[in-house]
């Protein structure tokens, strides 16, 4: 049975959500302005007063009903009393450089002049957009997506039920995933390295993986370089696990879709296409409303979902995913002049298109099952943490990292999982008690890089004035409550969800896991508030990956302690192998070039790790780094650490500037392919000598029984 938190009746959901609606789009971006106190927002059809004195007992219902959209309504955007009652220790020392929501403003300034020129015609967009909201066909529209929501042939996995797995062990979908890919990678290897297939057999093939940083566009269009050139090498096709943060997984989700069908060159074109007209544009974001009727429906029906699931409020996080993904999840369609309409975008060149919405279907991350099922591309990894605001240093760590793939969520942390089509439902010791549709791609790609939810605020400042007073309180209510809780509570705003874990039995307790299971929320955020690398999920127990290849696209490359708190994280975990002293030199004048290879201790010397009993966690990584920087051998005079564009708080790239980043960062793997070659070629012929060693061993004790 579907369940929400919210009255169910199809008559005042209709109402509500069609008011949730027009507040939420009013509100998609934060100002710093004192709030304005206006009466609450209705839908236009309903806000008329009745003057009648003899009211009918059907005129006392409605108004009842009025009455109930009105307290819907009050609850939009509440601040918490009990947040604010709340005593909030001091945000720790690691996090201090971040920056604040002032300084983020500034640079929004610089990079995004005045609107003046543009002022006119914004007011016509948001006046449309206004109209758009109030009519009656939206409330139909919402009226149907409510329904949609327990339809098993919409969606399949209303039909099941979810269950919290624990244990240590990758999930039944990963280790199919992992049998196939291992069959597929042999020829692959051998082709790479140079060697004959009949020479390589399958348990000696290193288990690679790609920790892709954060960094907002940069990182999104960068990170789709470097795979290009990885593909283009034969890299990638011997890589098992594609993990990122923030901006990367933005381009996880383009390529794992089927926008782009894992097609580098295509994905090149999409990008291209996708990223000249900022994500808070509203022409652009107007034309997409009305280019198909599934258009509008797909953008707000992941908006009035995690309305409810908030108990009716809507976190920044939310529209920003929203926005982006109604920016980035799209097709364009080319049509003739003769076909153009009000939902007509032009493009730099003067194509006329139409932008399509993926469908639910296929916006959503378990979809992505079927490009790696078989084995043919990695497993890709999408990183979040939570942040435990009531740690003690002495109680362990501040963060817990946590996962999400095709087949799974959850934390290695707590050692709990949850199929990852059932996110988003509430759960009560280890089960589901309500069936929910999966979360949007584009809603999860709000929480995956929660840290750009700030980058509206500009946005906001320069159009405020054209919003509809009725919504202002709203808006700047909204604003407060990030505020708050971005310089309060957390460094980064997080999106908050039922908890799937709550009330869950643990075996290994502590007090931030006491706290993780007794809490009915579980508040996500960006994972680059902990590491812009996302060493830690190919660290995890049964991927055992050999070879990590790091690609930092991060903006302070030099600066942050990326490989630092990996080094943290691997002593507090147990884990060996580790390369002790990774990362940028702190007191040497001269820094890393384009590819630095850091092998671990052990894997200097493989004969004292040969026997058939070596301790587990004893797993020698080698890592090989790749720092987004200047490359003379493809353009001397482009720096991506100081290029203008190339700031991590922009969101607007021409063509050329997608093909200057991605052609540096495709020139810098390339340059270095040889560098791969010789560490992937070692690193097998290490666990081809111990697996014969051990061979040898087991043979000479059978020999010795026998005698």
């Amino acid at each position: 049975m579907f369940q929400r938190s919210c009255p169910r009746r199809a008559s005042k959901w209709a109402l509500g959500v069609s008011a949730v609606a027009a507040t939420t789009l009013a509100t998609l971006y934060s100002s710093h302005n004192k709030p304005i106190r206006s009466p609450l927002l209705l839908p236009t059809v309903y806000a008329e007063a009745n003057n009648s004195p003899d009211r009918s007992l059907h005129d006392k219902n409605d108004n009842n009903n009025k009455d109930k959209v009105n307290e819907l309504i009050g609850n939009l955007f509440r601040r918490s009393d009990i947040v604010r009652m709340m005593h909030v220790p001091s945000i720790p020392s690691m996090t201090a450089k971040l920056p604040s929501t002032e300084e983020i403003n500034e640079k929004i300034a610089e990079l995004y002049p005045s609107f003046t020129s543009q002022f006119e015609y914004l007011k016509q967009s948001y006046a449309y957009l206004w109209d758009f909201l109030s009519m009656e066909d939206f409330r139909h529209m919402m009226t149907e997506m409510e329904k949609e929501a327990s339809d098993e042939k919409a969606y399949p996995e209303v039909a099941e039920d979810a269950h919290v797995r624990m244990g240590v062990s990758l999930s039944e979908g990963e280790q199919a995933f992992l049998q196939a890919r291992k069959t597929r990678q042999r020829e692959a290897f051998a082709n790479f390295i140079g060697v004959p297939v009949n020479q390589v057999e399958i348990p000696d093939i290193p288990v690679t993986g790609i920790a892709t940083s954060g960094g907002g566009y940069r990182a999104m269009v960068g990170s789709a370089g470097y795979l290009k050139a990885m593909k283009d090498t034969g890299v990638l096709d011997t890589v098992t696990y594609l993990a990122g943060v923030s901006g990367s997984c933005w381009g996880l989700a383009q390529l794992y879709s089927p926008l782009t069908d894992t097609n580098f060159e295509t994905m090149k074109d999409h990008l291209k296409s996708h990223v000249h007209t900022h994500l808070a544009n509203m022409n652009n974001f107007i034309s997409i409303l009305q280019a198909a009727p599934q258009n509008s429906k797909i953008l707000m029906q992941g908006i009035i979902e995690r309305y409810y699931q908030q108990n009716g409020d809507i976190n920044l996080v939310d529209i920003f995913g929203m926005m982006l993904g109604g920016t980035l999840l799209t097709r364009k369609k080319t049509i003739s002049k003769e076909e153009k309409d009000d939902s007509t975008l032009e493009e730099p060149d003067g194509t006329l298109i139409k932008p399509l919405l993926l469908d639910r279907k296929t916006m959503k991350l378990s979809n992505q099952r079927k490009y790696i099922e078989d084995g043919s591309l990695p497993m890709p990894i999408y990183c979040v943490v939570r942040h435990d605001i009531e740690s003690d240093p002495d109680e362990g760590d501040v963060y817990q990292w946590f996962e999400f793939t095709p087949f799974e969520m959850g934390s290695e942390e707590i050692n709990a999982w949850i199929p990852v089509w059932a996110f988003g439902r509430k759960f009560e010791q280890g089960k589901n008690i309500e069936r929910l549709p999966e979360q949007t791609m584009g809603i999860m790609m709000g929480v995956f890089g929660s840290a750009f939810a700030a980058s509206l605020s500009h946005f906001y400042q320069e159009i405020r004035s054209f919003v509809p007073s009725s919504a202002l309180e709203k808006a700047d209510g909204l604003l407060l409550q990030y505020r708050d809780s971005m310089s309060v509570y957390h460094p980064i705003s997080p999106a908050w969800f039922p908890n799937p874990f709550y009330q869950l039995h643990v075996q290994a307790w502590t007090p931030v896991i006491d706290r993780l299971i007794n809490s009915k929320r579980l508040c996500l955020a960006d994972a680059g508030l902990d590491n812009n690398i996302p060493f830690y999920p190919l660290l995890r127990k049964g991927r055992d990956v050999d070879v990590i290849f790091a690609i930092d696209l991060s903006a302070d490359i030099q600066t942050a302690p990326h490989f630092e708190r990996a080094e943290g994280y691997v002593r507090r975990r147990g884990i060996e192998g580790w390369p002790k002293g990774a990362g940028w030199p702190k007191d040497s004048e001269q820094g890393l070039g384009t590819c630095t290879v850091f092998a671990s201790e052990a894997t200097e010397k493989p004969e004292q790790h040969v026997s058939s009993n070596m301790d587990p966690d004893h797993h020698p990584v080698t890592l090989v780094y790749f720092p987004l920087i200047s490359n003379p051998n493809y353009d001397p005079d482009f720096d991506p650490q100081t290029a203008e564009f190339c700031s991590t708080w922009n969101f607007v790239y021409t063509p050329d500037q997608v093909q200057q980043l991605m052609g540096l960062a495709e020139t810098n793997w390339k340059d270095n392919v040889d560098h791969v070659r010789d560490v992937l070629r070692k690193v097998w012929e290490r666990k081809r000598e111990q697996r014969l060693a051990r061979e040898r061993a087991i043979s000479q004790q059978q020999i010795a029984q026998i005698a």
